[in-house]
């Protein structure tokens, strides 16, 4: 194997000595770790250009395709026709390339999300079974939305039971070629509320609109308090109010004022229509989940998932933190991936490739690496299979890759879904530079290695953290790549964990006590740097 090796002198303020050396023990990457690309949204219609591509995917390493199956194109002629004919094609083209298959039930529509080039509604017929009130999603501006069904009507888990009855009936066969089936949770796949919606005003970074303004919402959030008070008394005591009856219950008349002022974090009332508001999308996801596993586990036995949007914007909004999340629907985290947990399901988050540039900038407040960890160390502590996924439809550059390569490498991923197909194969079929990275980045094996830091100042109760980036002069962030060190016999402190290759790093050390205060940093005054790490055995030291 090749080998690399260096000096590097820096001056240092606080007396510290550190070494860094190659480890042959994988650090946190799964064995079983896999890559996956998704499939165009839009329909194939040169099936032999399209088998070429997947062969090329299958000999760069990628695992399997994953791929829409969308509701308005296999029943969208009337409830219970369903045509299953164009993805019978499709499985048929899948296997004969060696790729695995990941099929997505997707029950929304395509069409009006970022990335979306394809228009396919669900199903017509859909409509006629209630009213829209109580069907679609309404917003705070009034603005209808049908990109998916409502979870407070209550016929989707017919409607999805036949749905996926049919899909198992029509791919049994397939036993060997499907690993793992995806259920859309809502709009664009994902289990949310669409509360970022071009079409009813949205632009980024704006919070976006909150979903309970419909009479089927303002039905159930009625019904939710009423649960919860047993008499209106006990609910006016609680909320403050004086109200005379159930039927004056009412979701928030100004949700803009409802954050501002901060009633959605400080009030009984706020927290009380936080909480319903997301318990919707767990009730949601738990009878889905309850009427997937009926069709599909004695059929595929494979693990079965659902997608949750990684909402990074606003997170540290100092008027209104995480009311991009709120709005979404994301209220309690950890509550959310409970019901996963209990649903058995696995979990696919996006925003893989973005980091925390942004996190302290107005308008942005974007934090999106924090937010990765965050719900990376749910899932883990709750034993739930974790799958990463890019947020926007193309990584368009190394730094991206690099930040979903090292989020998915050391914080126990099981796998990476790349979006999206299109973007990795040029116009005359060739391999763009976005496939190459693809390649480099996501299909290797990544270099573990050890850093042991020597005479830190520490004290009993308190950890030491090594910052990792890539050293950019100005786009410096302490919330990206920490890793703890765990104290040696010899009062050393030892870490290992993964880095991509052909790429140079920068690094910091810092102290924090048992509150997460920290007591002590090096991070102005020493910076160690790294040349550019390739492949094969590393070594270093300082």
């Amino acid at each position: 194997m090749r080998k690399l090796s260096y000096s590097l002198i820096a001056y240092m303020l606080c007396v510290v000595a550190l070494f860094s050396s190659f480890s042959t023990a994988q650090a946190e990457v799964k064995p079983n770790y896999k890559s996956y690309v998704m499939a165009p949204l839009g329909e194939i219609t040169d099936w032999e250009e399209f088998k070429k591509q997947l062969i090329q995917l299958k000999e760069s390493g990628v695992y399997a395709l994953t791929t829409d199956v969308w509701w308005g194109k296999v029943e969208g002629t009337g409830d219970n026709q369903f045509d299953w004919s164009y993805y019978e094609k499709y499985a048929d083209v899948v296997e004969s390339s060696g790729l695995k298959w990941v099929p997505i039930i997707s029950t929304h529509q395509c069409g009006g999300n970022v990335g979306d080039d394809c228009n396919y509604p669900i199903p017509a017929w859909l409509w006629e079974k209630d009213s829209i009130e109580n069907m679609a999603f309404k917003s705070e501006s009034g603005y209808l939305n049908k990109e998916a069904l409502a979870p407070w009507w209550g016929g989707i888990e017919n409607q999805y039971n036949e749905l996926y009855k049919s899909f198992a009936e029509n791919f049994a066969d397939e036993k060997e070629l499907i690993v793992k089936i995806y259920l859309s949770g809502g709009p664009a796949g994902e289990l949310r509320y669409p509360s970022y919606q071009f079409a009813d005003g949205w632009e980024y970074p704006q919070r976006g609109k909150l979903q309970a303004y419909s009479e089927g919402a303002k039905k159930d959030f009625g019904l939710f308090i009423q649960e919860k008070y047993p008499t209106i008394q006990e609910l006016n005591a609680a909320w403050g109010t004086e109200l005379g009856s159930w039927s004056e219950i009412q979701p928030p008349n100004n949700g803009e004022k409802f954050f501002r002022s901060g009633e959605a974090y400080n009030t009984q009332y706020g927290k009380d229509f936080m909480e319903w508001y997301q318990s919707t999308l767990e009730d949601h996801i738990e009878k889905i989940a309850n009427v997937a596993h009926m069709q599909f586990d004695n059929t595929f036995n494979v693990p079965i998932g659902a997608k949750i949007a990684g909402v990074h914007w606003k997170m540290n909004d100092p008027e209104m933190p995480h009311s991009a999340e709120y709005s979404a629907g994301y209220y309690k985290y950890s509550q959310l991936l409970d019901q996963f947990k209990q649903s058995n399901l696995a979990i696919t988050f996006t925003c893989l490739e973005m980091g925390d540039h942004d996190a302290y900038n107005p308008p942005y407040y974007s934090a999106p690496r924090t937010l990765v960890t965050q719900i990376a160390n749910l899932a883990n502590v709750r034993g739930i299979s974790l799958n990463g996924e890019n947020a926007l439809p193309l990584i368009n550059n190394e730094w991206g890759f690099d930040n979903s390569a090292e989020a998915v490498f050391n914080y126990n991923f099981d796998g990476f879904t790349l979006l999206r197909m299109n973007h990795l194969f040029d116009s005359e079929g060739n391999q763009t530079n976005e496939f190459n990275m693809m390649a480099d980045k996501l299909g290797v094996t990544p270099i573990p290695v050890t850093f042991t830091v020597k005479d830190v100042p520490a004290a009993n109760g308190q950890e030491v953290y090594l910052i990792g980036d890539r050293g950019e002069i100005g786009r410096w962030n302490t919330a990206e790549h920490k890793y703890k060190l765990t104290q040696n016999s010899d009062d050393t402190w030892t870490g290992t964990f993964n880095l991509a290759a052909d790429r140079s790093y920068e690094f910091k050390f810092f102290l924090k006590d048992e509150d997460g205060k920290i007591t002590w940093q090096n991070l102005e005054t020493n910076r160690y740097h790294t040349p550019s790490i390739g492949t094969g055995e590393y070594s270093a030291s300082w």
